[in-house]
C-alpha cells in the first residue's frame, strides 16, 4: 500500500499546490510523481517518463517532448478510496486544502472512485475532481448526479498522455487559485461592508443623539423632551391613565455664574441633571428646555404622586452642596406639578402653562418648595 506525501517542485517562498492522486496501480502513482515534478534533481528524464508510459498504456508512436510546466505542486498519492478520503478530511481540518484530485474509477479490492468523489465532495466542495478512467462503460451523467457541480467535476480517459495532465493541473490550480483569490476578496469586501455599515449606525445613532439630547447635560433637548409628552398624553387618552408634568428650575442660577463664572454654572448644571436623573424611575423622562429649567414628564401618576416625585427632586438638589472649581455651593430648586386626566380636554400646551404657573407661584412663595395646578381651561 502507497500512502505517502511526495512533495515537488522548486524550492521557493511560494505555498505549494495541494494535489490528491487515487490509483490501486503503484506504477501510474509513480508516473504522476513523474510528470507532475519540478525538481530537476529528483526527477527522471523525459524519456524515461515515455518508456515507463510506453509499459503501462503501449506504444502510440513518437511523442514530441514537452517542456513541463512550473507550477509548484506538493502530491499526496494514495492506492485505495479510503485512504484519499482520510488524507482529504486531514487537510481539510488542518484548513490547508486540496486544489484537485485525480481520482481512477476502479481500484480494487475497495471502493470505486466514483465513492470516493463522492465522499472527498462532501469533505471539500471546492476540490476539483478528475475522474480518470480506461473503460467506455463509465456514465458520466451518473458521476455528474452522484458528484456535483458539474463545474468541478472533469474526465481524462486512460491512456492519458504525460501533457494532459500537466495542462489539467496547470489550469485547474491556476482557477483554484483564481478562486481562492476571488473568495478571500469577497470576505474582504464583505468584512469591510459590515465595518463600514457599523460606523455608519454609530455616527447615525450619534446624530441622532446631538438632535434630541442637550449637549451639555445630556438630557433630552427641549423639542425631545416636548415630543415624549405629547406621545404620553396620546397614551393617556388611550389607556386612561393620568399623566404628572413637573416644570423645575434651579433657584437664583444667575447669581451662580455671576459669582463663579459659567464653567461653575455648567458643573451645577450637569451634577443637576445627574441628581434629578437618579431619583426617577424608569419610564420617567426628563429633559432641559432651556437655561437652568427643566421638564420632568411623569406616566401613569396623579398629581399627589407627581407631587412625590418632585420632593425626591427637591432633596437631592438642596441635600449635598455641588463641587464647583472654586469648592462647593449650595443649590435649591422650585417647582411646579401639573396634571392631565383622559376626562381633560387640554392639550400638551395648556398643560405646560399650568405647571409653569405652578412654579411661578412657588417661586412667589420663598422658592425652595413645590407647588401644585388643577388642570382645566378655565383657571388657565
Amino acid at each position: 500500500m502507497l500512502n505517502e506525501i511526495i512533495e515537488t517542485g522548486s524550492q521557493n517562498n511560494m505555498k505549494k499546490l495541494k494535489i490528491l492522486v487515487a490509483d490501486d496501480e503503484e506504477t501510474i502513482l509513480r508516473l504522476y510523481d513523474q510528470i507532475l515534478s519540478n525538481d530537476c534533481s529528483s526527477m527522471e528524464t523525459e524519456s524515461e517518463i515515455d518508456d515507463l508510459e510506453s509499459n503501462l498504456f503501449g506504444d502510440h508512436g513518437n511523442k514530441e517532448v514537452v517542456e513541463p510546466l512550473k507550477p509548484s505542486y506538493e502530491l499526496t498519492l494514495c492506492s485505495q478510496g479510503i485512504e484519499a478520503v482520510e488524507a482529504v478530511q486531514t487537510a481539510e481540518a488542518a484548513s490547508d486544502p486540496f486544489a484537485i484530485a485525480f481520482i481512477d474509477v476502479r481500484m480494487p479490492p475497495g471502493p470505486d472512485g466514483i465513492w470516493t468523489a463522492e465522499n472527498i465532495r462532501a469533505v471539500c466542495p471546492d476540490t476539483q475532481i478528475v475522474i480518470v478512467t480506461g473503460y467506455s462503460d463509465i456514465d458520466p451523467i451518473d458521476i455528474e448526479r452522484r458528484v456535483p457541480p458539474v463545474d468541478r467535476l472533469l474526465y481524462i480517459q486512460k491512456p492519458f498522455h504525460p501533457f494532459e495532465i500537466r495542462q489539467y493541473a496547470a489550469t485547474l490550480s491556476a482557477r483554484w487559485m483564481a478562486e481562492k483569490k476571488m473568495r478571500k476578496m469577497n470576505e474582504q469586501l464583505e468584512s469591510r461592508v459590515v465595518q463600514r455599515t457599523s460606523e455608519l449606525i454609530k455616527v447615525n445613532q450619534k446624530l441622532e443623539h446631538q438632535a434630541t439630547h442637550d449637549s451639555l447635560t445630556e438630557l433630552l433637548n427641549r423639542k425631545a423632551i416636548f415630543s415624549a409628552l405629547d406621545r404620553e398624553l396620546s397614551r393617556m387618552r388611550r389607556t386612561g391613565e393620568p399623566v404628572s408634568l413637573i416644570m423645575a428650575d434651579l433657584d437664583h442660577f444667575k447669581l451662580v455664574n455671576d459669582r463663579y463664572g459659567h464653567k461653575a454654572g455648567d458643573e451645577v448644571l450637569i451634577e443637576a441633571a445627574k441628581r434629578m436623573s437618579s431619583c426617577l424611575r424608569p419610564y420617567d423622562i426628563i429633559g432641559r428646555i432651556g437655561g437652568e429649567e427643566f421638564l420632568v414628564v411623569v406616566p401613569e401618576c396623579e398629581t399627589p404622586g407627581g407631587v412625590v416625585v418632585a420632593e425626591r427632586i427637591r432633596e437631592i438638589i438642596g441635600g449635598e452642596g455641588f463641587k464647583i472649581p472654586t469648592g462647593r455651593i449650595s443649590v435649591t430648586i422650585s417647582m411646579g406639578v401639573a396634571t392631565a386626566k383622559k376626562d381633560s380636554t387640554l392639550d400638551d400646551n395648556h398643560l405646560v402653562l399650568a405647571a409653569d404657573k405652578a412654579l411661578y407661584s412657588a417661586k412667589e412663595a420663598g422658592r425652595n418648595t413645590i407647588h401644585t395646578a388643577e388642570m382645566n381651561k378655565e383657571n388657565l
